[in-house]
């Protein structure tokens, strides 16, 4: 055994492979200050809470209306508000939507890196339980087709 191979044994070890990737604080790392803000605005505004507030509001805005004529019906000045706001929600949510997409889009390419590579160990893993049968003289047709028949399991 060389220097160099000795080396490569030495950082390489079966039982000791790299941990996955935290995507949730990559992700985090790479928002700007505005996207943070806009992500916990739309968190916030997508939670059950936020629905039953609006409705709260709203229904107590109409029932002080109607009863001081501080805005009475058709409620000019409760739909000129909740137009501005919705104007406003309308980018702040897409921002956050676009994050959420970016966040599984990175997601899925970083599922997708850990699954190749383990298939390319699985690939490996036959390759060298083949060799050890062959090697040991066994029957080495049951081994072929149990590993055919698991590839093709999930085309049937």
């Amino acid at each position: 055994m060389n220097a160099s191979s000795s080396a490569a044994a030495a950082t390489f070890s079966p039982i000791n492979h790299p941990l996955a990737h935290d995507v949730n604080q990559e992700h985090r790392d790479e928002l700007s200050g505005t996207e943070r803000a806009c992500k916990r605005i739309a968190d916030w505004t997508g939670a059950p809470l936020a629905l039953g507030l609006a409705v709260i509001v709203q229904a107590v805005w109409i029932w002080v209306g109607v009863a001081t004529k501080w805005d009475p019906f058709p409620f000019a000045f409760l739909l000129t508000c909740s137009n501005v706001l919705q104007l406003i929600l309308i980018f702040v949510l897409a921002v956050g939507q676009r994050q959420s997409s970016a966040h599984a889009e990175l997601r899925a390419e970083h599922d997708h890196d850990a699954i190749s590579r383990l298939l390319y160990h699985q690939e490996v893993q036959e390759t060298l339980l083949l060799a050890l049968v062959t090697k040991t003289e066994c029957d080495v047709n049951d081994v072929k087709q149990m590993i055919e028949k698991l590839a093709t399991a999930d085309r049937d």
